[in-house]
C-alpha cells in the first residue's frame, strides 16, 4: 500500500512522486479523520465539526470522502486507506500521516519549492531534446543539492502543462518558482537559455544564456546544470536574493524562519559590526522557530565567528566556544552539508580537536563539489587545518569554475592557499585584488616578508594596524583554526621575518 503524506495548510497529499491536492473542505473532513484514525466517525459529526453552523445535507459528506478517495487512488469495494461502516459512518484505516507544512504559518521553515519544466528544443531534433531533458534531470539532481530548497520531482514537473500560463503551471505544481528553459543546437555550437520565474507574479528573476561548443560532449550537460544550478542556490543565489527582497519589506515580527534565515544571508555577506549584529540576531531567531533547520545554526556559528566584531560583552574564548556549540549542533542535524563540515573543522580546530577537525575537512570536500560557495570554504579548511595545498587549490578551481562572477571574498580564499602552498608573488598579487579585510592585508604582509620586500612589508604592516589596531599575531592563526603543520611553519617563518615572533 502506497503511503501519503498529509500537508494540510497547503491542502496537499504526497507520495514518492505523486501529489494530489484537496479543496480546502476535503482537506479539513481528512484531518478530522485523521485526528480520529481508527474510529469510526459519523456524518453528522463530520458536519459539526467541518460547517458547525452552515446548514448542509449530509449527504454532502459522502462527496467530500469521494474526492478523499479519489486523490488516495482508493476503492471503497476494497478500501486501503478509508472505510465506510454502512449505517454508522466513516473509518480511516491508515497510510496515510501528517507532514508539517514548508509554509508553516507559526513560523516553521519553509524552504522554496523549485520546478524543472521540461525544455523546448528549438533546433536539432529528436537527439538534442534527449540531450536536452537529461540536462534538465541532471539540474534537479544540482538543485536537490541544496539543503535549503525543495525540489519538486522529475515526474511532476516535465508532465506540467506548459501551453497554459506560468502561473497555472505554478497553481498546477505548486511551485514556488520555475525554471525555463530552451536549447538551440547546431553542428560545431550549442546555446542554451534559462530564465528563474517567480511564482509569485510570473516575472523573471534571473535569466542566463550559456553558449558551448559542441566538442564538449560527454560532460556539456553536466557542466551546464551545474553552472545553472550555482547561479540559483545556495546562501549567494537567486533564490535566496528574491527571498530577501521580500522579507526586507515585511514587519520583523511576521517573518517566518526561513525568512529570518535569508536575511542573515544576506548581512553574512557584509563585515560591519551592525550587519554582523543584526545577522546574529536573525540566525537565532531561526533557531528559536524551527531548532531543527541545520542552517539556521550554521548561520549562528558564523556569526560567532566573528564574535568579537559583533559585541565586547563575550570574551574571545567563549564567542569561539559558541562558534562551536552552534556548528557541532548543525552537524548533528545534517551530517553531509559541506558548508556545516567545512565550518565545523575550523570550529574543532580552534577548540583543540584537530583529529575530527581534519576529518570534517575531507568530509567536506565529498559534498562540496557542485556548489562553489561549499566548495570555496572547504578550500579554506584544507589549507588552514590538512595542509592539503593541491586538494585545496582544485576546490578552488572548482568554486571559481561555478562561480564565473565571483565574490571579493574569493580572492583572500585564493591567496591564502597560495600563500602557504610556497606561491608567496602570486598571493600578494590575488591579495591585491581582495576586499578590505583583515585577512587580505595578512596575506598581503606575509608574502612580502617571505619575498623578503621588507619596505612593501613595513607599509602593509602599518596599515593593517591603522585598520586593525587590535590584531595579534599570536592570535591569529588560533582564530583561524590553523593547525596544518605545513602552514603553521609557513605562518612563523613570515612572522619571524617580520621581527615580530
Amino acid at each position: 500500500m502506497r503511503k501519503w503524506s498529509f500537508i494540510p495548510s497547503e491542502n496537499r497529499l504526497e507520495a514518492e512522486e505523486e501529489v494530489a491536492h484537496l479543496t480546502g473542505k476535503a482537506s479539513a473532513v481528512l484531518r478530522y479523520l485523521l485526528q480520529n484514525q481508527g474510529a469510526v466517525v459519523s456524518r453528522d459529526e463530520i458536519l459539526k465539526a467541518i460547517w458547525q453552523d452552515v446548514h448542509v445535507t449530509p449527504d454532502l459528506v459522502r462527496e467530500y470522502i469521494f474526492d478523499i478517495r479519489q486523490a488516495l487512488g482508493d476503492d471503497a469495494s476494497n478500501p486501503r486507506y478509508i472505510e465506510t461502516i454502512r449505517g454508522k459512518g466513516f473509518r480511516l484505516i491508515g497510510g496515510v500521516e501528517v507532514l508539517r507544512s514548508t509554509t508553516d504559518p507559526l513560523g516553521g521553515i519553509r524552504r522554496p519549492r523549485i520546478a524543472v519544466l521540461r525544455p523546448d528544443c528549438l533546433e536539432g531534433g529528436a537527439r538534442w531534446q534527449r540531450f536536452a531533458d537529461g540536462m534538465a534531470d541532471e539540474l534537479i539532481t544540482d538543485l536537490a543539492r541544496f539543503s535549503d530548497l525543495a525540489v519538486i520531482a522529475r515526474i511532476s514537473s516535465f508532465a506540467a502543462d506548459t501551453s497554459k500560463s506560468i502561473l497555472d503551471v505554478v497553481d498546477q505544481l505548486n511551485a514556488d518558482y520555475v525554471v525555463e528553459s530552451s536549447l538551440s543546437a547546431w553542428p560545431d555550437q550549442l546555446k542554451a537559455q534559462f530564465q528563474l520565474i517567480d511564482g509569485r507574479n510570473g516575472l523573471h528573476v534571473w535569466a542566463e544564456t550559456i553558449e558551448r561548443p559542441v566538442t564538449l560532449m560527454p560532460q556539456l550537460s553536466g557542466d551546464i546544470a551545474l553552472t545553472v544550478a550555482n547561479h540559483i542556490g545556495g546562501p549567494s543565489g537567486a533564490i535566496v536574493r528574491a527571498e530577501q527582497r521580500y522579507a526586507v519589506r515585511r514587519p520583523l515580527s511576521e517573518l517566518n524562519a526561513y525568512e529570518h534565515y535569508v536575511m542573515a544571508c544576506h548581512l553574512e555577506e557584509h563585515y560591519d559590526q551592525a550587519s554582523m549584529q543584526r545577522g546574529l540576531a536573525h540566525a537565532e531567531k531561526v533557531i528559536e522557530l524551527d531548532p531543527e533547520f541545520a542552517r539556521g545554526h550554521l548561520m549562528r556559528s558564523m556569526f560567532c565567528d566573528r564574535g568579537e566584531a559583533v559585541s565586547n560583552a563575550r570574551s574571545h574564548e567563549e564567542w569561539v566556544q559558541e562558534t562551536a556549540l552552534s556548528a557541532e549542533k548543525a552537524l548533528s542535524i545534517d551530517s553531509r552539508d559541506p558548508l556545516i563540515l567545512s565550518e565545523c573543522a575550523r570550529a574543532f580546530a580552534n577548540t583543540g580537536r584537530p583529529a575530527l577537525a581534519r576529518n570534517a575537512a575531507v568530509r567536506a570536500a565529498d559534498f562540496a563539489q557542485n556548489d562553489s560557495l561549499a566548495a570555496l570554504n572547504t578550500a579554506s579548511s584544507l589549507t588552514l587545518v590538512v595542509g592539503e595545498f593541491d586538494l585545496a587549490e582544485q576546490m578552488l578551481d572548482t568554486a571559481f569554475s561555478l562561480c564565473p562572477l565571483p565574490a571579493a571574498f574569493y580572492a583572500f580564499a585564493r591567496g591564502r592557499n597560495l600563500l602557504f602552498s610556497g606561491r608567496y608573488a602570486e598571493a600578494e598579487a590575488v591579495a591585491e585584488t581582495g576586499p578590505d579585510y583583515e585577512s587580505t592585508y595578512v596575506i598581503r604582509l606575509l608574502s612580502q616578508a617571505l619575498q623578503n620586500k621588507t619596505d612593501a612589508a613595513r607599509e602593509t604592516l602599518q596599515v593593517l594596524r591603522a585598520k586593525y589596531p587590535h590584531f595579534d599575531f599570536d592570535a591569529y592563526p588560533k582564530n583561524m583554526g590553523m593547525v596544518a603543520e605545513p602552514t603553521l611553519e609557513v605562518y612563523h617563518e613570515a612572522v619571524a621575518r617580520l621581527g615580530l615572533d
